[in-house]
């Protein structure tokens, strides 16, 4: 009897090993006949999967994505206030931090090869990122976007420095001012949602 191959997780197994790849050798670095080899997989049955290196980025960018979401809404999403889940948001952060800071490495490299442009107005990026931003919207209950882009702005911001000066940054103190921040930020503009009580 013919082997049955679920197509869908065996691309998923894919990326999660190119994510290995990208974070140790860099995505510049990389041809599709290294990274084939390197899956021990054929060149073909790679682009089978993937049409092209910039394709699986995409593809690697949208499922880690996916993951992240998950993982972060499952233990945010019964908790009733916003301070409490903010505080979880940052808790996740905390213990994600290494697989955090490797996926800004890679989408840094990524963007250095691809230049500006092209990374700007690349459709599949753009779409991951609005993704992004309505899951954070939807998780931590905030309609305030302005104040999600900051967030997601201070984090990237955080590990970068964090990635240069290790723990003369402390994350817990970063944190922990950021939290304080918004909530001044929202006590003053009440744009709690109904039944948020800290």
């Amino acid at each position: 009897m013919p082997k049955i191959v679920d197509h869908d997780q065996y691309r998923r197994e894919l990326l999660n090993q190119c994510f290995d790849l990208f974070a140790e050798q860099g995505y510049a670095a990389l041809t599709m006949r290294q990274i084939a080899q390197a899956l021990g997989v054929s060149t073909g049955t790679l682009y089978h999967y993937f049409s092209s290196k910039e394709d699986l980025f995409e593809q690697l960018v949208a499922d880690m994505v996916e993951q992240d979401i998950y993982s972060f809404a499952a233990e945010l999403e019964k908790l009733p206030t916003f301070g409490e889940r903010l505080e979880a948001a940052f808790r996740f952060l905390e213990r994600n931090e290494t697989r955090c800071r490797q996926q800004t490495l890679i989408s840094i490299e990524f963007y250095q090869q691809q230049g500006a442009d092209k990374v700007q107005q690349n459709a599949a990026l753009k779409k991951v990122s609005d993704h992004v931003e309505q899951a954070l919207v939807d998780v931590l209950k905030l309609e305030d976007r302005r104040l999600i882009r900051l967030l997601m702005c201070f984090v990237d911001g955080l590990l970068m420095h964090r990635m240069f000066e290790g723990e003369a940054v402390s994350m817990t103190e970063q944190l922990a001012l950021m939290r304080q921040v918004i909530t001044t930020y929202l006590d003053q503009q009440q744009v709690r949602s109904p039944g948020d009580v800290d």
